[in-house]
């Protein structure tokens, strides 16, 4: 398996948004134009791929300068809990630092918090629940 970066051309490309709207937006019943919000066009696309077929996912977006957003991890749910999520997120850091960030946060699902600390990120404020799909998160952030 390698890590590639996507292009918005690229096949895989749209398995990822297949992949993500799948485990996202699916079962609240939202439309699929719901993938493509401000931050899409102009991030970064990381994909873990073996043989043309998608298992992760993750997009880095700078949000202001030196500030970067992770977002829309997404692991096939046949290739969870094998540490490609984990794989993911480090590239993701990696990049950003590459880009000189201050700062890296996240919004994360509940249960991964545990996978996100393990790499340095930390919990700020309350857990909320996420006004498109109902899904319970809490802020992280990575300092660097």
């Amino acid at each position: 398996m390698e890590i590639i970066n996507l292009q918005s051309t690229d096949d895989i490309y749209q398995q990822a948004l297949n992949l993500r709207y799948d485990l996202f937006f699916r079962e609240p019943g939202l439309p699929k134009e719901i993938l493509v919000d401000d931050l899409e066009e102009n991030s970064t696309h990381v994909a873990i791929v073996e043989k043309s077929e998608l298992y992760a996912y993750g997009r880095l977006s700078e949000i202001a300068k030196g500030i970067f957003k992770i977002s829309q991890m997404v692991v096939q749910p046949k290739m969870q809990g094998k540490g490609l999520g984990t794989r993911i997120l480090s590239e993701l850091v990696n990049l950003a630092l590459e880009k000189g960030t201050e700062e890296v946060f996240l919004h994360a699902r509940l249960h991964a918090v545990v996978m996100y600390e393990k790499i340095g990120f930390e919990t700020i404020g309350n857990s909320y629940i996420a006004k498109v799909t109902g899904v319970p998160h809490i802020k992280m952030v990575k300092c660097c």
